[in-house]
């Protein structure tokens, strides 16, 4: 098979460039490639025994004709394939159609994204170009899923496949981390940034969030790599917001020692068709905290809006917790295989093999709440498909109220208060009406050792679980979609029981921990974890306050407490935003930690009267706690809440 490209990049031309080596690995499959660059030098480089890239040193309207001419006067071509879907595709289709050859066009840019059209007049008229060569192409490969959903969306028949931007992923892991320490004595902390410093790459709101972040945590710092024609108004930004001295411009360079010393990156593009950089940061361990573009939702980052990023930056980067990448990339050779299946479709005119099973019904699932939990583990059942109905007293979904019966999971989140009165579970019992009889609930709700059972013995005809959630407020969406744990809790263990309940684990994201087991031992779970770090929070406001009254630096002990692997480096900063939006403080504090401890020390108390230390302790820690929210004016509503006035 015989394989024309035609690019856009320089790079190309530049023998050891990531784009060279990519085109020879290619080139390796077919008989012969050749590569034109329209507006590229004037050079003719043979990269490979059966590849040669070719520019022709003039601008874009004369490099143009003469690339159409070039391409008539090589041998015929099996495939046309072009970059982008814009000019290079325009001249791939004259070319193909000379020399009836196959189109196959690529796009690696998101361009039905409303902002990529806003940009300019230009980018206007480029997406009604690429609507007109989508539509007669043979073939088109896209960078990402929701590229892909796009172009289905606006009608596009020609087969489409989904292959990521090759990543170098070996040569990352080879990578020597940067010492930060000598290169930045200055900074504890560093949040990243690798973008080229052009209008589209929006660096200037992540600027605008460090000056947020910095208030939160004065030993962090931020660095970009990168260079372009805002960088002058990036370094006046950044002297206007009064954080020049934390933020430096590295210029641009090799990322990836960076990615491997940051503690944070951050993706504030206005639009991205792949995202490499979050990818390549992901692969090296760093947590990504990303607008919802390009990429960022499949790899594993930390989705955040404009509003939310810098206090989801700051709950990341307190708890210091590893970036995973969450899907897996093509080796070399695995790369190459796939590419040269996609190329191959074009030249055979076959249909494209998405490779995904037939569909299967899938059961309707009912969301009773909408508040931060029930919203976001909603949204992430219906982002993977699954039909959802919702109820909550909200206007836009009130009236759903008599569909919940008709449901056939139903999971419950809705407020189990802790009040001067007690722990209340009145709200998860009238959500239990609602449920159709023969159907399965699934109480996602904090639940008091018990009363999951005590609930199924109310609600006979209906089958009851408990499934305990792990949702952090600062960063609820992504928790939802990468589960730590998967716990489902019976309340009789029977085979039909089981089935249902395995049912039910199949439905939810997979995570590296599940479990089936009794509802009792669900419920512990769940304050066996909150009230653990409710511990460990009063711990280290006390070791804080040690440490400083007798002149050391808390956060050194704090670097080698964290180093030791049996300890974790979450909760370890005494002073802590609130994580739901209010100010910052010290104590455990959040819409949780406070209600679930007294829940749980007067349980406990109620259980084990007897046991007059272990209801000291905990009630001493409990008041310990109050004193440092009060004293610091953190959390006043929800104290005030669980405790009265």
């Amino acid at each position: 098979m015989r394989v024309l490209v035609l690019s856009t990049d320089w790079n190309a031309f530049n023998e050891t460039s990531a784009v060279t080596k990519r085109l020879r690995m290619q080139a390796r499959t077919v008989e012969r490639m050749d590569v034109l660059v329209p507006h590229g030098p004037r050079q003719l480089v043979q990269i490979s025994g059966n590849a040669s890239v070719r520019g022709f040193g003039l601008g874009r309207v004369l490099g143009s004709l003469r690339s159409i001419a070039a391409g008539w006067r090589l041998q015929r071509p099996d495939v046309v394939s072009a970059q982008d879907p814009f000019l290079t595709g325009l001249l791939a289709w004259i070319i193909a159609g000379m020399r009836g050859s196959k189109l196959h066009l690529q796009v690696h840019t998101d361009l039905f994204d409303p902002y990529f059209s806003s940009l300019s007049l230009g980018n206007r008229l480029k997406v009604l170009l690429a609507r007109f060569l989508l539509s007669r192409a043979d073939s088109v490969r896209v960078v990402s899923k929701r590229i892909a959903d796009s172009l289905a969306a606006r009608g596009i028949k020609a087969p489409v496949t989904v292959l990521p931007v090759f990543v170098d992923l070996e040569n990352l892991k080879k990578a020597e981390p940067l010492d930060k320490r000598a290169r930045y004595p200055q900074f504890k902390k560093l949040v990243l940034v690798v973008a080229r410093l052009e209008k589209e790459k929006n660096v200037s709101a992540s600027i605008r969030a460090f000056a947020e972040i910095a208030k939160a945590d004065a030993t962090a710092g931020l660095v970009i790599i990168g260079s372009g024609s805002e960088r002058v108004a990036l370094e006046s930004l950044a002297r206007e917001l009064r954080i020049e001295k934390k933020v430096v411009f590295e210029g641009a360079q090799d990322p990836f020692p960076f990615y491997k010393a940051a503690d944070l990156f951050l993706l504030t593009s206005s639009y991205e068709g792949f995202g490499m950089v979050l990818v390549e940061a992901l692969a090296a361990g760093c947590p990504v905290v990303s607008y919802d573009v390009g990429l960022a939702r499949e790899a594993g980052a930390i989705i955040a809006t404009p509003e939310s990023l810098p206090r989801v930056a700051i709950a990341v980067l307190s708890e210091g917790k590893l970036g995973k990448l969450s899907i897996e990339f093509p080796t070399e050779a695995e790369y190459r295989e796939l590419w040269y299946a996609d190329i191959s479709l074009s030249a055979s005119g076959t249909e494209a093999r998405t490779g995904e099973k037939k569909s299967e019904t899938r059961p309707t699932v009912g969301y009773v709440g909408q508040g931060f939990i029930g919203k976001n583990y909603a949204d992430e059942l219906e982002n993977r498909g699954f039909p959802v109905v919702r109820y909550s007293l909200e206007k836009e979904y009130k009236n759903n109220k008599n569909k919940i019966k008709d449901c056939d999971i139903v999971f419950i989140a809705v407020p189990t208060p802790t009040t001067p009165l007690g722990f209340s579970d009145e709200i998860v019992r009238e959500a239990l009406g609602l449920v159709g009889d023969g159907k399965v609930a699934v109480i996602k709700s904090t639940m008091l050792p018990g009363m999951t059972e005590k609930i199924q013995k109310q609600f006979p005809k209906k089958i009851v679980m408990h499934s305990p959630e792990f949702l952090r407020e600062a960063t609820a969406t992504y928790d939802a979609a990468h589960p730590d744990r998967n716990i489902i809790g019976i309340c009789t263990d029977t085979p039909e029981v089981r089935a249902q309940a395995q049912r039910v684990l199949s439905i939810l994201p997979p995570a590296p921990f599940e479990l089936i087991c009794s509802a009792v031992e669900a419920e512990f779970v769940k304050y066996a974890g909150n009230n653990w770090l409710y511990l460990k929070v009063v711990y280290i406001n006390i070791l804080y306050d040690f440490v400083k009254k007798l002149g050391g630096n808390y956060e050194h002990v704090r670097d080698a407490f964290a180093a030791d692997p049996r300890m974790g480096r979450s909760h370890l900063d005494p002073i802590h935003q609130s994580g739901h939006g209010g100010p910052p403080g010290r104590g455990a504090g959040g819409h949780c930690f406070i209600k679930d401890f007294a829940a749980f020390r007067a349980m406990y108390e109620k259980t084990f009267p007897e046991d007059t230390l272990g209801i000291e302790a905990l009630k001493a820690m409990e008041e310990k706690n109050v004193k440092l929210l009060r004293d610091t004016g953190k959390d006043l509503d929800l104290l005030e809440g669980v405790y009265g006035k």
